[in-house]
């Protein structure tokens, strides 16, 4: 019974505040105006969907990892809001610093639960140019992109779908 409780409340803190970098924390602050350039999207392979130009129009970057029990709780919510968005040319972009041998067995296994793009980070240059820039150790975290330009970041279910209407008004 001990066991069975304290893994549901290291669940429910787990999924509340994400999963931690490598100190542990994991600040989130949302991004109410641009910040500079996001850059080029750095990937080592693109798992699943085709390349994305994330130049111009409205996109979301989103770290995640297979290990991460919050991040797998958010893949529904953004294959929901891919499709809800999909029509308007916004692009999710699922990224993460894992290897391939354990990230597509993953995505294949997930399927359409999790229909959005799927990379692998160039060696943490796409986290350098994101998390680390912006103070962010914890994952999952999401960035929406417009222009090029990073106009709102946090966790990716709180308000993701209303930074993307506000991204493209």
């Amino acid at each position: 019974m001990k066991t069975i409780l304290f893994s549901f409340c290291l669940s429910s803190v787990l999924f509340l505040t994400g999963c931690g970098g490598s100190d542990g924390s994991n600040s989130s602050s949302s991004a109410a105006s641009s910040s500079g350039p996001a850059g080029k999207l750095a990937v080592a392979h693109w798992v699943k969907g085709e390349p994305v130009d994330i130049s111009k129009g409205v996109h979301v970057v989103e770290f995640w990892a297979t290990w991460c029990p919050p991040c797998r709780t958010s893949i529904p919510h953004l294959t929901e809001t891919q499709a809800k968005f999909k029509d308007r040319g916004v692009n999710i972009v699922g990224v993460t610093n894992e290897d391939l041998g354990t990230v597509e067995p993953f995505v294949k296994k997930m399927g359409k639960k999790m229909d959005y793009t799927v990379v692998i980070d160039d060696g943490r240059a796409l986290s350098n140019k994101y998390m680390k820039k912006h103070g962010v150790n914890g994952i999952p975290h999401a960035f929406v992109i417009k222009d090029g330009e990073v106009v709102w970041h946090d966790h990716p279910m709180n308000d993701l779908d209303d930074a993307i209407e506000d991204a493209l008004k």
